[in-house]
């Protein structure tokens, strides 16, 4: 199966975020400091993946700013990248297979990379609200 439907990128989050939040690392990250509600989290979630991988126009959120607040409660490390990433990946790898889940996998690492650098830099700048 392929992430070329909104029903299948529902899936991928669903199983995903039971993975992710499984870890002891990563759980109270999201539960805990971020205080995510899940019901509410993985519809956003889903809606971000379809506008991304579909080009749906199913999210309007800034996802950056988000991680921003939750970068200043809790700075967010190499290892919570590499754990979300590695997750993202298995899930990928033990239940997708196509153009759309390779275009996803590429997304996710570009994005990881990108918000990794921004919030370094922001933090290095005295840009952060602490």
């Amino acid at each position: 199966m392929d992430l070329d439907n909104p029903a299948a990128i529902h899936r991928m989050v669903q199983i995903f975020y039971s993975r992710l939040l499984d870890d002891p690392v990563m759980e109270p990250v999201f539960l805990e400091v971020a205080g995510v509600h899940l019901a509410d989290h993985l519809p956003l979630i889903e809606g971000y993946w379809c506008k991304m991988l579909l080009g749906e126009d199913t999210y309007h959120r800034n996802m950056v700013y988000h991680h921003e607040q939750l970068h200043d409660q809790m700075a967010l490390s190499d290892e919570h990248f590499e754990l979300w990433f590695k997750y993202f990946n298995r899930t990928l790898d033990d239940c997708f297979e196509g153009p759309y889940t390779e275009k996803a996998r590429s997304l996710a690492r570009k994005i990881l990379h990108n918000l990794a650098q921004w919030l370094d830099e922001r933090e290095r700048l005295g840009y952060d609200d602490k």
